[in-house]
């Protein structure tokens, strides 16, 4: 049934086509038919600001991947240290495994090496225990900028009732925000979460006329104090 939807849709998207061109309105409709026929197991993550990852995200934190531990039929468990938590609920304890998904398709994380240390992660607690995707969170600490890693300990927090905007318009001018939104925008429309100036070294944050703009992060104003994790275990969940 879908298969037939598919060709009725590109029969129709073919009738835009004139000549050696294409009507705009094709290559509009065009990228709908290819989400639409792709299998509903494949991993497809949005790219996302970093910000809107720390937002979205019930717990993020700075980790050590020690090894791998005991899992469950569908979810791959690793044992963590936890060096540093960047956010988390109040009386969270420590937490020291993290689930993800076995099946690669449904976007499970696979450590490559015996041991990763210094890892950024962000993710949900379910059950006192820390889960989390590929289209969660996963990069190295110490490879983000001073900006970014101050985002991640203050300044993001300030943002989270904002929200940011990629543009997908790169044939014409970006859309004008809304005054909680921020546009990000990078050059030809090539997304990517650790590149540009608003990625490396800017927040999205309510300004004093109310509206949300782009800040630069200054790193010599503000020191936060680092936040170690408890030292009380939790029992990790066998989901």
């Amino acid at each position: 049934m879908m298969l037939s939807a598919l060709r009725k849709l590109w029969h129709t998207l073919a009738q835009t086509v004139r000549g050696p061109t294409m009507d705009p309105s094709f290559l509009l409709a065009f990228p709908l038919l290819l989400a639409l026929s792709t299998p509903c197991s494949a991993c497809i993550c949005k790219i996302l600001h970093p910000q809107t990852f720390y937002c979205m995200s019930d717990i993020v934190v700075v980790a050590d991947i020690l090894g791998q531990g005991r899992g469950t039929f569908l979810k791959r468990n690793y044992k963590i240290r936890v060096t540093e938590i960047l956010k988390a609920p109040q009386n969270v304890g420590k937490i020291d495994h993290l689930y993800t998904p076995k099946d690669w398709n449904k976007c499970g994380y696979e450590v490559r090496t015996p041991h990763q240390s210094q890892l950024l992660i962000a993710g949900y607690l379910r059950r006192g225990s820390l889960h989390f995707t590929r289209c969660h969170l996963v990069y190295f600490w110490n490879s983000l900028t001073r900006e970014q890693k101050l985002g991640f300990r203050a300044g993001y927090e300030r943002g989270c009732k904002c929200k940011v905007q990629p543009c997908l318009f790169c044939w014409r001018d970006c859309p004008e925000p809304d005054v909680t939104d921020c546009v990000w925008q990078q050059r030809g429309c090539d997304y990517q979460i650790w590149e540009g100036n608003h990625s490396l070294y800017s927040i999205c944050a309510p300004a004093p006329s109310g509206h949300c703009e782009w800040t630069r992060i200054n790193v010599s104003s503000y020191q936060p104090p680092i936040t170690t994790p408890p030292t009380t275990s939790m029992n990790p969940s066998m989901e």
